[in-house]
């Protein structure tokens, strides 16, 4: 029996080549992402990611909980004008992972992944460490690390993305990125 893994997903383009490596696993791509600004950025983002999903038949599940955007801004205020990279950044990555920690616990799945490290415009070895810290606080699961920009993951990601034609947002997401 394969074990359970929740993986927290941004978009079909970063969840595209992750995917292919995870096959060991019972896997449910996550996507939840209250930072995607504007509103039709986030759906167009929602949408791909589903489509892409399903003509690929994997599992996913989409968090829009609570209209979850008033809790992220509000983890972020007084940061909002931290350089892409900074402690906004980090917060982000942290709150979005947390409720992918959440998600995998009402499952009962033991692991927990992000496709963020993917993107060269991430700090892996930060979403590592928020990764270990909530690991830490759900005792009973385990963040499990891939830095899938490593081994030409970002590469073979991009041509993939390019082979099925996946749209690719020119910005990470929160209307504070778009700068």
């Amino acid at each position: 029996m394969k074990e359970k893994l929740v993986v927290h997903t941004c978009c079909a383009v970063c969840m595209s080549y992750p995917r292919t490596i995870l096959e060991d696993y019972d896997t449910v791509f996550y996507f939840y992402n209250p930072n995607i600004y504007p509103i039709s950025e986030y759906e167009r983002r929602r949408d791909e990611f589903v489509n892409y999903a399903k003509e690929l038949g994997i599992k996913t599940y989409i968090d829009e909980s609570d209209n979850d955007k008033k809790n992220w801004y509000y983890d972020i205020k007084g940061f909002e004008n931290e350089p892409e990279k900074g402690t906004r950044c980090n917060i982000c990555f942290k709150h979005r992972m947390r409720k992918a920690f959440e998600y995998a616990s009402s499952i009962n799945a033991g692991y927990v992944a992000t496709v963020m490290t993917v993107s060269p415009h991430k700090n892996s070895k930060v979403i590592e460490i928020i990764g270990n810290s909530l690991s830490d606080e759900y005792k009973k699961i385990k963040y499990l690390h891939f830095d899938f920009k490593k081994k030409e993951g970002f590469k073979k990601t991009n041509i993939i993305a390019n082979e099925v034609g996946l749209y690719r947002q020119n910005y990470c997401g929160c209307e504070f990125s778009i700068r």
